[in-house]
């Protein structure tokens, strides 16, 4: 039974906001479209609110971005990192992001406001909250129970034909057809929302549009087609506006911006020549390379003639998509690290994270099953790593790279700070991923030559506020992304919990602007159950989802 919520100055429910997520959204598209009014929608919110960059997590990936923006808790707090997580020498999903943390929606519902949440990644399995949840990014299938109340299935199918959650990679070698299905996942995501605010009363809501983020990634040099894509889903978010009075209280917000791809950082290649990697045989691993960079040619040739498509699924009746996935991904991806390496003998190296993370870990004695650097020599390798990275060639003869290289107990701080990379870094502003393949012969090379991606992220993102006491035309400066959820929670009254590191932005409220002001709970957080780990089959395929967007390399 939830706490009935205790008030000295009015109801936190009365209160109505909706919190728009659009993945990868940047003013650099946003704001010239605006100016050239093929915005209406998001620019009325502009005008008639406040607005500014929002500056996102280290590294500025979906996880661990939306799971700081909604708790307000920076990465050492929440034990999230990345999409993937160190296991061993390798990396497995980063699976029930929110199991042991309290985003929102769970603090609104113990204060008695109804909350319903769409599309938000990392949600899998969905929450029992007061009001609906349809869980988004990570999760396995839509055959998994992926929405809440158990109801909410059956809604959908009758809503929405075939609810999408994602969009799958391969059709980017169709750019037609990728597009097409870009506009219909949206279109579909926007009519659900439309369906659950009407059916499903509730005082806050979350909806998340993803398809930006994958557009951006593959066709950011086609500025023509990412512009009239904006152009629909400011339409579709004017619908879903349309679902409420005047007086909704809404925020626009993204998890990273985006800017183009100019090279590609192969971490592991640069650790091995600079003596702190070392290879099991250099044989091997060039051999493997070459056959690799074969299917990976194979595979690019197939999709430009548009027959990828067809030849996976005829390979798919035949031998199944277990055994093709575990044949294609051994190939074109880095799984496959630990067998590669020769442990003993590696002071530092980088896991098969997502390329926005540049990372490295040193091998230590006690941590690692194979370390080889003590306590004592720790610091001296990070000292040496770091002034290295720090001389790494520019683009242009001569330059210098633009890196900005941490210790992570300089960008983070929380009880899971030990399992956190030892070093965290960008090169280039995020303009060069980092690819953690070994034996690949070069330390860069130009664009992304797997994915073939023409974006990629980078922290500074988008905060739009608009509704009653959010004054108008201010150019919000220094809004962190841990700051929305204490904000949200501001908005209904409720006080921000004392493990939040984000801060109210009060600047963004009218002077004399009257908000609810809820009692503190002492129970403020429910009580956790314990949910059975992921199943292999769950596992398997959040990877190929994951791989399929190109977030394994």
């Amino acid at each position: 039974m939830l706490n009935s919520p205790r008030s000295s100055g009015g109801h936190g429910a009365k209160r109505k906001v909706l919190v728009l997520g659009l993945d990868g959204a940047t003013f650099d598209i946003i704001e010239p479209m605006v100016e050239s009014s093929r915005l209406p929608v998001i620019g009325r919110l502009m005008c008639e609110g406040v607005w500014g960059d929002l500056e996102s997590t280290i590294p500025p990936v979906t996880i661990p971005a939306w799971a700081s923006m909604t708790t307000g808790m920076n990465p050492g707090k929440l034990g999230l990192y990345d999409l993937l997580r160190r296991e061993g020498y390798g990396v497995e999903p980063n699976a029930r992001c929110y199991e042991d943390n309290n985003p929102v929606w769970k603090i609104l519902n113990r204060y008695g406001v109804r909350t319903g949440v769409m599309n938000v990644p990392g949600t899998y399995p969905p929450d029992e909250v007061d009001g609906f949840m349809v869980t988004g990014m990570m999760t396995p299938s839509k055959k998994s129970p992926y929405y809440y109340p158990p109801t909410l299935g059956a809604d959908l199918a009758s809503t929405v034909e075939d609810y999408e959650i994602d969009v799958p990679h391969w059709k980017y070698f169709d750019e037609g057809n990728f597009v097409k299905d870009l506009y219909k996942v949206t279109e579909k995501r926007g009519r659900a929302a439309e369906y659950l605010i009407r059916h499903i009363a509730c005082e806050f809501y979350m909806i998340v549009f993803t398809s930006s983020d994958r557009l951006h990634h593959l066709l950011w040099d086609k500025r023509e087609v990412v512009e009239a894509y904006w152009e629909e889903l400011d339409s579709i978010i004017g619908r879903i506006l349309e679902q409420f009075e005047d007086d909704v209280t809404v925020f626009v917000v993204s998890d990273h911006g985006f800017t183009h791809l100019e090279r590609t950082f192969f971490v592991n290649e640069w650790l091995n020549r600079k003596g702190f990697l070392k290879l099991r045989s250099q044989f091997i691993n060039r051999s493997f390379v070459k056959f690799g960079r074969l299917v990976e040619g194979i595979y690019k040739f197939l999709g430009q003639l548009k027959l990828v498509r067809p030849i996976a699924g005829l390979l798919n009746k035949i031998m199944g998509l277990d055994r093709i996935s575990k044949y294609t991904y051994s190939y074109l991806s880095n799984v496959n690290l630990e067998g590669r390496v020769d442990w003993g003998r590696t002071r530092a190296f980088s896991c098969v994270h997502t390329p926005e993370f540049g990372q490295i870990y040193v091998n230590m004695v006690g941590k690692m099953r194979e370390g080889s650097v003590s306590e004592e020599e720790r610091e001296r390798v990070l000292d040496s790593i770091l002034k290295k990275l720090e001389r790494l060639p520019g683009t242009r003869w001569g330059e210098r790279a633009h890196v900005e290289a941490f210790r992570a107990k300089e960008v983070y701080s929380g009880p899971h700070l030990d399992a956190a990379p030892d070093i965290v870094f960008t090169l280039d502003g995020g303009r060069c991923e980092v690819d953690a393949k070994v034996g690949e012969g070069r330390v860069f090379a130009k664009g992304a030559p797997l994915t073939n991606w023409k974006g990629t992220h980078v922290r500074e993102g988008v905060f739009i506020a608009r509704g009653p006491g959010i004054t108008s035309g201010l150019r919000l400066e220094k809004a962190m992304i841990m700051d929305v959820a204490p904000t949200v929670l501001h908005v209904f009254g409720v006080p921000p919990t004392q493990e939040m590191d984000g801060r109210v932005l009060r600047e963004i409220f009218e002077d004399g602007a009257v908000f609810p002001s809820m009692e503190p709970l002492e129970d403020v957080y429910e009580e956790r159950k314990e949910s059975p780990a992921l199943t292999p089959l769950e596992k398997t395929l959040i990877e190929a989802r994951l791989k399929k967007l190109g977030y394994i390399s």
